[in-house]
């Protein structure tokens, strides 16, 4: 009798915990409309991917540059030189 009372309240308290895992879950996932956004890899500024510059390092690494940051490091560059 101890065991089976035991066992319900260990069921419940799992499906318990699976609800509140369920819950937490789905308000995490992104928006439809964050989908296409990332951000700049200098200025953290979030835009559409279409208007970013995407660079590779490494095999697997993907860096983001806004165009007005790529502006700035060439006038630096330039300036520098």
């Amino acid at each position: 009798m101890t065991v089976t009372i035991l066992a319900s309240i260990f069921l419940a308290i799992m499906l318990l915990i699976a609800l509140i895992g369920f819950k937490v879950g789905s308000k995490t996932s992104k928006p439809t409309e964050d989908l296409n956004l990332e951000k700049c890899a200098l200025c953290r500024r979030k835009f559409n991917k279409g208007t970013l510059i995407e660079r590779q390092v490494g095999d697997y690494k993907l860096l983001y540059f806004c165009p007005e940051c790529i502006t700035a490091l060439h006038n630096e560059l330039i300036r520098k030189n």
